[in-house]
């Protein structure tokens, strides 16, 4: 069986990935949504998971943590989006930067990246049936240089920084929030940089364009630009099927 990622939900409100292997075992990564919502994306069923990753603090990416850990899931963060969280759990495991971990098979190998949270990370993880996926969401750059051939790539794509600058310029964004954006969040161009300059595509066949923001972006044009370029399929995390081409 191929790994199989999907985006539930991926934007400023809410955050919910998982990925599924062999023998139909799921890694969540994230859980900022309510528990009813995360009940209802993973059918109700929670004897499959084998953890959640997550990767800081804020709400739209740690709403149910708690929720979780009361209900039997081990839940993978760094120290400091547990300290940030103010949670204390017996199935609270901490992630190092660059320290890989073995969870019940898939390894995970987590990486710093640069957003406005308390220690925040990106994630290479390995399959139980050998597949790679690169995920990062929420930072504004990727200073580090990884070799593997990636299955999937999933990575933040969350503005147009032409389009957030004419915003600016005609007074719809304030310029503290544009500037927030430009520090914590990845602009399309950045993505497709790294993407283009850094990863090893000869084994990837899905591109997960992560976080997009609805109003500074134009998601269809954005993606039919990555497959152009990359002539991989290209997917915007957490919309429904039908934005994809035929």
């Amino acid at each position: 069986m191929k790994m199989r990622f999907i985006a539930h939900y991926s934007s400023s409100k809410h955050n919910l990935y998982t990925v599924e292997t062999v023998g139909g075992r799921r890694l969540l990564i994230e859980c900022g949504c309510t528990p009813k919502q995360l009940q209802n994306k993973l059918d109700y069923k929670l004897d499959n998971i084998v953890g959640c990753l997550t990767s800081h603090e804020h709400n739209d990416h740690s709403q149910s943590a708690e929720w979780l850990l009361k209900n039997g899931i081990d839940c993978y963060m760094s120290r400091g989006t547990m300290q940030a969280l103010d949670l204390i759990h017996r199935r609270i495991y901490i992630l190092e930067n660059s320290h890989a971990i073995d969870i019940r098979g898939f390894f995970v190998f987590p990486f710093d990246v640069n957003h406005d949270a308390c220690e925040p990370l990106g994630f290479i993880i390995k399959t139980p049936d050998q597949e790679y996926l690169f995920f990062v969401t929420d930072t504004s750059h990727i200073r580090q240089r990884f070799r593997l051939a990636f299955n999937i790539i999933a990575i933040c794509c969350n503005y147009d920084k032409t389009i957030l600058q004419s915003k600016v310029d005609a007074g719809k964004i304030n310029e503290t929030f544009a500037t927030r954006l430009l520090t914590s969040h990845m602009e399309k161009d950045v993505a497709k940089d790294y993407i283009r300059r850094f990863c090893n595509l000869s084994k990837c066949r899905e591109i997960h364009l992560l976080h997009m923001s609805g109003n500074n972006i134009e998601k269809q044009k954005i993606r039919d630009e990555f497959e152009k370029e990359f002539f991989i399929s290209t997917y915007i995390a957490g919309e429904k099927k039908a934005l994809r081409k035929s």
